[in-house]
């Protein structure tokens, strides 16, 4: 019997419910397709981070996403406010340091540029109040796939394959993508970080994530970016180790284990593969040093943050928005100092208040027993060398590095409310290892 006909022998009342269901339904229908829709221009979002030559795709799906999520609703928690007010002072230190230079383009354009990476943090942040999981695994496969084109593209420009090599290389060095080899290999750090934790925790498809782990590790080798190097060491040894530590699986840990030695083979064929080629060996064995001639020295870019230093004690608004370069010949290479000579003490101070308050946050994540656990382990390991790196790279406007501020912060939260939901009982293991 149709519902035409239901409809037609039921009384008033039961026509009213009948029309109420199919309402539901329908609205039911309406949320689905809507839930797709972010989810699939999230991925898209995420996706085209890795696509910097063309920047404006991932403009246009940034804030897709955010309209999108923001007229379906974004829950605020708590913990949120604290790290709005991080950037909402910091970026206050911008306007104010910008005030005397508000005609200079470069100035002009770097304050834009902090905003709009701002604003993509807090994005992040609200967006892991719900379905954080699904969301998560959803970021992590359109980094690992974005990765894995970039990687793939990088590595072909390196040895100039097809001519590729004036699109997807630079400085003889691979970028893929990327505007510049050191954020091209720093990229990289968290995808490979994901496919670590997925291999060593013996997640579904392993036979497929080992080569494009392997494949990512060697483009993150050719970019020849000291501080990619130092980030996937310091990250590999912060999953590994925190994997290790906040499970209470003999098993799993012997797996761990098993996992470390694998992880060295498979890094030591990787560079053997490599340094068997002449070209790789000469330039690895050129950046493979703590300081080049242009760190060192008076003019050199440690000597030239020395000479800043004092400087910057009697301005109290810097130099002014990526002013640096005029009275250096360079910038700092320094993400702390940089925030001092380009926001003046107010932005500055923020900045490192930020950073020892967000690693405080990272380091509870890890340990914090949640279904969300799994996630922190590897956001956290990607975001601590970062934090690191930022000593030697001015990484204050890096899109993924906002990625991992926003997602910390977010994972902060969403352990707190769980926590209250459930008191001091731990999460499954399966929620815990999920992948």
């Amino acid at each position: 019997m149709t519902d035409a006909t239901i409809a037609a022998y039921s009384s008033p009342p039961e026509q009213a419910a009948i029309a109420r269901y199919r309402r539901a339904i329908r609205a039911q229908k309406a949320w689905k397709a809507l839930d797709f829709a972010r989810l699939a221009v999230l991925w898209l979002a995420i996706y085209t981070s890795s696509i910097v030559l063309l920047d404006v795709f991932y403009n246009i799906f940034i804030m897709l996403a955010l309209g999108l999520f923001a007229i379906s609703g974004l829950k605020i928690d708590r913990t949120n406010l604290i790290f709005f007010l991080f950037l909402a002072v910091y970026n206050l230190g911008a306007l104010t340091a910008f005030q005397p230079h508000i005609g200079f383009e470069w100035s002009r354009e770097f304050v834009i540029g902090t905003g709009f990476v701002a604003t993509t943090g807090v994005f992040f942040c609200l967006m892991m109040n719900e379905d954080t999981n699904r969301r998560l695994d959803i970021c992590k496969s359109a980094f690992i796939v974005g990765a894995l084109q970039t990687s793939v593209l990088g590595i072909l420009g390196y040895f100039d394959v097809a001519g590729l090599g004036a699109t997807f290389s630079l400085y003889g060095r691979a970028s893929g993508t990327f505007r510049d080899p050191n954020v091209f290999g720093p990229f990289l750090v968290l995808p490979a970080l994901y496919l670590l934790y997925d291999l060593i925790h013996f997640g579904r498809w392993k036979i497929v994530k080992a080569p494009v782990f392997v494949i990512i590790m060697l483009a993150l080798l050719l970019s020849f970016s000291r501080g990619a190097w130092g980030g996937i060491v310091v990250g590999s040894v912060c999953v590994l180790a925190m994997s290790y530590a906040t499970t209470d699986s003999k098993v799993l840990r012997l797996r761990i284990v098993t996992g470390c030695v694998i992880f060295l083979i498979v890094v030591a064929m990787v560079l053997a593969v490599a340094l068997s080629i002449d070209e790789v060996a000469k330039v690895f064995a050129d950046r493979f040093v703590l300081q080049k001639d242009y760190d060192s020295g008076p003019s050199g870019r440690f000597g030239n943050q020395a000479r800043a230093f004092p400087e910057l004690l009697d301005r109290p608004f810097g130099y002014g928005p990526n002013r640096h370069g005029l009275f250096f010949p360079e910038n700092p290479h320094n993400v702390y100092m940089m925030a001092f000579s380009s926001y003046g003490w107010l932005g500055g101070l923020t900045f490192m208040a930020f950073i020892g308050a967000t690693v405080y946050i990272a380091v509870k994540n890890i340990f914090t027993r949640t279904p969300y656990q799994h996630h922190a382990v590897v956001i956290s390991s990607a975001l601590i060398p970062h934090i690191l790196q930022g000593f030697q790279i001015d990484s204050d406007r890096w899109r993924h590095l906002f990625f991992l501020y926003g997602v910390c912060w977010g994972i902060a939260g969403v352990n707190r409310r769980w926590i209250i939901l459930n008191g001091k009982r731990k999460a499954p293991v399966e929620a815990l290892n999920a992948s």
